[in-house]
């Protein structure tokens, strides 16, 4: 948003929905209450903030305007880009690799180099956050699969680039070390090249 808007208009944001097109024109909702949590870059608690947060709340949407929208969006990162490219791999549900030890121990990992990664930015991303991901992975249904994964496992264009990729490129910027991202980005990288070529020409 921000190559195409002035930075004045744009907010930080990210939203909580497990949710997938059940038929054309029909979205279901599954898993948790869908939330959506947003801020100024620099956290300020502006007027038009708190006008939107007013406008959510009386619509009946949760919303959260928290102390720290760049950390929000980081937790949320750990979250999903730790089983959404491997979820594509495996082409294994959440249930299924939250009862593979091997798997849990490779979303342990992926989450500790982003971890890594993010303080390498001074944002402050721990292992708590990352406990909570993997409680909240053995909370949400056992049948669920991430929007990226079910791209992927489509021959789609997917979010790869912007979740394990991004990692890979910033931890090679930034001396970090992420090799079980990596082995994923790589493994996936081809079919991702492919799902875009046949987009470009359709």
């Amino acid at each position: 948003l921000l190559k195409v808007l002035p930075e004045k208009n744009v907010l930080s944001g990210l939203c909580f929905i497990v949710s997938y097109i059940s038929a054309p024109g029909e979205i279901t909702h599954a898993g948790h209450e869908p939330k959506i949590i947003f801020g100024e870059k620099d956290n300020s608690r502006t007027e038009r903030v708190l006008e939107l947060e007013a406008l959510f709340i009386n619509a009946g949407i949760t919303t959260l305007v928290p102390e720290d929208i760049t950390l929000e969006i980081w937790k949320k990162f750990l979250f999903i880009a730790s089983i959404s490219a491997l979820g594509g791999l495996t082409r294994a549900t959440l249930g299924e690799m939250r009862e593979s030890k091997y798997l849990r121990e490779v979303i342990l990992k992926t989450g500790k180099e982003i971890i890594a990664v993010a303080n390498a930015k001074n944002i402050e991303l721990t292992l708590q956050h990352l406990d909570v991901v993997m409680q909240t992975i053995f909370n949400l249904k056992p049948e669920t699969t991430a929007s990226t994964q079910r791209d992927i496992m489509e021959g789609k264009p997917s979010e790869l680039e912007n979740f394990n990729g991004y990692i890979v490129k910033e931890g090679t910027r930034l001396g970090i070390r992420t090799p079980v991202n990596q082995f994923i980005y790589e493994c996936l990288l081809p079919m991702e090249k492919q799902a875009r070529k046949r987009a470009e020409t359709h």
